[in-house]
Parts: C-alpha cells; sequence; structure tokens
C-alpha cells in the first residue's frame, strides 16, 4: 500500500498537455490500521482469478471484488444480505487463507443466531506485540457483547495504567494475568522492572466494580506469580459473577488457605498441581452450574486472545510454585459490607432503661456516619496513579 500526497496541476508547453501529477511514498504496515499489523486485508495475489472450465461465474467475480480488501467491509454492508451468501464468502474466505480476526468479528455482530454455529471459537497469540495495550484491549472488547472474551494477559509489555484499563473490557468473561517469576536479582540497577499486579491495583478494579459495573460478567481470574496479600480476596468478592480464582505462584495468597477453609466468600478446594489452561478453566466453570449462572450466553462466540508470553514457569529453574484454587460459596454470593470484611461485628451502643421504661442512649459525642462513596471512573482511578 501507498501514501499519496494531493495531487499537483502540471502543463507540459512543448506538447500543450495538461495533467495531474501525485507524489506517493510507501507506507508501513500500522497505516492500514491496527487491526491489520499482525494480518493483511488483501486477497492473495492471483488467487482463483481463472479456473480450468473457463471464464469465472459472476457470483466469484463478485465474491472476489468484495473480499479484496477486507478494511471495506462493516456490518452494515451485511444487514441485507441473507446468511446463505454470507456463509458462501466466509468458506471462500477459508479456502483463501484470509479469515481473520477482523473477518470473524465482523460476523458474529452481523449473524449472532447462525454465525455461532459454525465458528464459536476464535484463538489469537501476539507474543511479540507491536502496540500499545490499549490499542490491543480496543481490538477485542465489545460493548455489545456480541463475543466473550478469555484474555491471556503478560505483565512484561504492560504499564500500571494498562492493568487498571482492563476494566474497559465490557465482554470480559476471563482473565489471565501473568507475571515472570523471579529468577534472581536484576543485572544492574538500570533495568526496568516488570509490571505486576498489586492490592492497589485490584482494589482500584473493586471500586469501579461497584460504582461503573467493570468487570460486570468475569467468571475466572487466573494469577500468576503475583506478589499479592489475602486482602485482595476482599475487593475481588465484589465482582459480581466472579465464581472462580486459581492463584499460581502467589504466596501472600496461598498461606492463608487450607482445602476447605473458608475465607471472606471464598472457599479452596483440591486441584492439579500445576494449573489447566485459562480456556479449559473457564469451560469448566460453564459447566459447573452450582454457583451463580453465567450473565453472557454460554452458547456466543468465545475470543480467546494472548497478549505476550504468559508461560507459567521458566524451563530453566526447577519449580516451587503451588496453585490455590477458590471457588465462591454460595453464602457469599452478596456483596459483604466494609465491616463483614474485616471480620469485625457490628456492635450496637447500650442503651439504659428510665424511670418511665422509655429507651435512653447514653451520653457521649455522637457516631461517625459515613458519606455516601463518590461514584469514580476510569479516568479518575487511573489518575491517582500518575
Amino acid at each position: 500500500m501507498q501514501l499519496a500526497m494531493f495531487p499537483t496541476r502540471v502543463v507540459d508547453w512543448r506538447t500543450g498537455q495538461v495533467y495531474s501529477e501525485r507524489t506517493s511514498t510507501q507506507a508501513g504496515a500500522y497505516s492500514k490500521g491496527p487491526s491489520w499489523v499482525h494480518e493483511t486485508p488483501f486477497l492473495p495475489a492471483g488467487w482463483e482469478e481463472t479456473n480450468a472450465i473457463g471464464a469465472p461465474t459472476l457470483k466469484h467475480s463478485a465474491m472476489r471484488q468484495a473480499l479484496s480488501d477486507q478494511r471495506n467491509l462493516t456490518p452494515q454492508l451485511f444487514a441485507n444480505i441473507p446468511w446463505p451468501i454470507a456463509s458462501y464468502l466466509w468458506d471462500c474466505l477459508e479456502r483463501s487463507r484470509k479469515r481473520t480476526l477482523y473477518m470473524w468479528k465482523l460476523f458474529a455482530t452481523a449473524y449472532p443466531a447462525e454465525f455461532r454455529h459454525i465458528s464459536q471459537y476464535r484463538s489469537m497469540k501476539i507474543e511479540g506485540p507491536r502496540l500499545a495495550m490499549r490499542e490491543y484491549f480496543e481490538l477485542v472488547k465489545s460493548d455489545s457483547l456480541k463475543w466473550q472474551l478469555v484474555l491471556n494477559l503478560a505483565t512484561s509489555f504492560a504499564r500500571v495504567p494498562d492493568l487498571v484499563g482492563i476494566s474497559s473490557i465490557r465482554n470480559l468473561a476471563a482473565l489471565e494475568v501473568a507475571t515472570p517469576p523471579h529468577i534472581g536479582t536484576p543485572a544492574d540497577d538500570t533495568e526496568t522492572p516488570v509490571t505486576a499486579l498489586s492490592d492497589r491495583i485490584i482494589r482500584s478494579w473493586s471500586e469501579l466494580a461497584q460504582t461503573s459495573g467493570a468487570f460486570a460478567h468475569l467468571r475466572v481470574l487466573k494469577l500468576c506469580h503475583q506478589d499479592l496479600s489475602d486482602v485482595v480476596l476482599r475487593y475481588l468478592h465484589t465482582f459480581p459473577s466472579l465464581q472462580v480464582i486459581v492463584a499460581y505462584g502467589c504466596p501472600g495468597i496461598r498461606s492463608m488457605f487450607r482445602d476447605g477453609l473458608e475465607i471472606d466468600g471464598w472457599k479452596s478446594r483440591p486441584g492439579q498441581d500445576k494449573p489447566p489452561a485459562l480456556y479449559e478453566l473457564y469451560q469448566t466453570s460453564l459447566a459447573n452450574m452450582d454457583g451463580v449462572p453465567p450473565a453472557l450466553d454460554p452458547g456466543g462466540p468465545i475470543l480467546e486472545f494472548q497478549i505476550g508470553r504468559t508461560h507459567q514457569e521458566s524451563k530453566r529453574v526447577p519449580t516451587k510454585a503451588k496453585t490455590l484454587y477458590l471457588h465462591r460459596t454460595k453464602a457469599g454470593n452478596r456483596i459483604p459490607t466494609e465491616n463483614s470484611a474485616l471480620h469485625l461485628p457490628m456492635k450496637r451502643r447500650r442503651e439504659e432503661v428510665s424511670a418511665s421504661g422509655q429507651r435512653q442512649r447514653r451520653s457521649g459525642p455522637k457516631r461517625a456516619v459515613m458519606r455516601e462513596r463518590k461514584t469514580k471512573d476510569l479516568g479518575e482511578v487511573l489518575g491517582n496513579f500518575l
């Protein structure tokens, strides 16, 4: 693809010809848009231009023209196209090996009832990110919930605002946040430290969940090599749909639990020494309906997206990481109050009875009344980190 400058009018006085001249420069991959940094929107050169029988049919020619540049296609263009024709185009994309993520999202949006039966699941791995994290989030989010997102994220490529910004993904159904294990000290003081989750980030997520409806559909959370304390369980309990937490290599959380112990509405259960993949954990949670039913349609399209390498262990050192499986208790499906989360029961002030039989409170200073918490948006929360 080329980038063209504005045309210039040229007069050739020798021949008398008048024409327009345009200067073009070669464009980079990013000029096609974020959707096309890792994929290309164009059909392969010469693909099915001819066949052994003769000239291509009008239908085939129209198909090639429609799919020649996927950037021109939008869900609105398919509003009046019946599903049999759209299904034919999807088959042609398979033959040309051009079933891009862009087209998968387009078909999931334009044909929500039909498309799930032929391509419910889509997977894409970006082990070497070339975009800012927020741009990848924009690629996979669906505010209209046309597909569910299973997101695997390596914090090696993320900043603290990126981790807080995960809360803006409304269709997030399962999340893995993996940080490389601590193999040793940095080689020098100038080495950039790897970003990891913290209690403060989880608390910000909790505030956004309560005030802005963030993480409304998150059902499974997998944490790998995170330096978190057990206080995050209180924060995560405010996520209305969260049913399963898998903590791998998180000693600050695991040290508080034994199998069968319940803390802050979470109960530990036995499981595999090394946790399954996030998508498998999510499917298992859907099959196990003893908790809260999923808010999203279990039969809807699912996009599994990975950013960076999320290997749970380095092959260079023996593993000592342990896995903790936490499930939400049925009694803990309500959001706990601040006092119950701190395990401090609310004490009622002792009352006195007067001679007339009426109850009277003891004299003393008035108790402070907690003011209603101000609603926070994502921008305000991010400002606290900057």
